[in-house]
């Protein structure tokens, strides 16, 4: 029977996509588990905080550089790291700007209860502006879309609801409804079966690239066309493996040499050597390095088809 963190090396968001590569890091890992198991009340919960942490995360270097002080002082953080555990107070407000921006956009003429709310949260109206001058001349088939958008980040904004809750039987006829709609006026669903409008799944507030995700759907509803108004950068891929292969690098050196010269970046933060120490700083940099290097991959075969 695998532990947790076993299952979690292998899956397929993370070293399970990358073939035999998957079974020679549990190797490695293992060999560092059985020198620091059973680890103490402490230093497993730490493990389940690092768990928690992908590279998708909007607040990726923050939170990976608490999780190296939780494992040098083997105290749990006792905070979200990770998925919208990982969201702030101003990170909300911008994203609620967003949706009330939309939804005071909806009416079109008159006035509505989201303009008093959007004020608070956009002060300056920055969101509003951009947001309506993405949008452009109104149309019916751009109001469905901005409607049909706004019904899957109000999703989001409530949290994550299971299957089965009242929140998804409500939610899931809502969107299926303004879909036919669409089709309707736009048979060939040029947004609707892009990818980024894909269900509610890209959505996602804690997702380091959500805001700019927010932007090309309202930019391509405007424009009537997806990513009509942004085209694809083609290297996000690459900027955030570099990132995240620069977070790792020391860590990796430690775990190496404690004392090297290339460990210096994060000894501070580690402190000295233990078998549970040392377990759990590999086990932070394996499963992040699996992402970095599927992300690299997948930024290149794109740059190269």
């Amino acid at each position: 029977m695998c532990e947790a963190w076993e299952e979690e090396v292998l899956a397929g968001h993370r070293w399970g996509r990358h073939g035999d590569r998957a079974d020679g890091e549990l190797t490695r890992l293992r060999k560092l588990w059985n020198g620091a198991r059973p680890l103490g009340k402490a230093a497993a919960a730490v493990l389940e905080e690092i768990r928690s942490l992908e590279i998708c995360n909007w607040d990726l270097e923050n939170g990976f550089t608490a999780l190296l002080g939780a494992i040098g002082r083997k105290k749990p953080l006792g905070r979200g790291v990770g998925h919208l555990a990982s969201m702030t107070g101003d990170r909300w407000k911008t994203v609620w700007a967003y949706y009330l921006a939309l939804k005071n956009w909806l009416p079109g003429v008159g006035s509505s209860g989201h303009a008093a709310l959007l004020r608070t949260v956009d002060p300056e109206g920055e969101v509003k502006s951009r947001v309506e001058g993405m949008l452009g001349e109104r149309t019916e088939l751009k109001e469905l879309y901005v409607e049909r958008f706004c019904q899957c980040l109000e999703f989001w904004l409530g949290g994550i609801y299971p299957e089965g809750s009242p929140q998804r039987a409500a939610h899931e006829p809502a969107v299926k409804t303004l879909e036919e709609r669409i089709r309707g006026l736009d048979p060939g669903g040029r947004i609707l079966d892009a990818l980024e409008m894909e269900g509610d799944g890209r959505l996602e507030p804690c997702s380091h690239k959500a805001l700019r995700r927010y932007d090309i759907i309202v930019s391509s509803i405007g424009a009537g066309v997806w990513r009509g108004a942004m085209p694809a950068r083609g290297t996000d891929g690459l900027e955030r493996a570099a990132l995240l292969e620069g977070l790792i690098a020391p860590v990796e050196a430690w775990v190496e040499h404690p004392g090297g010269r290339d460990a210096r970046g994060v000894a501070e933060k580690l402190g000295d050597p233990d078998p549970e120490k040392v377990f759990l700083a590999a086990f932070l940099a394996s499963i992040l390095k699996s992402q970095a290097l599927s992300a690299r991959l997948r930024a290149e075969a794109r740059l190269n088809g």
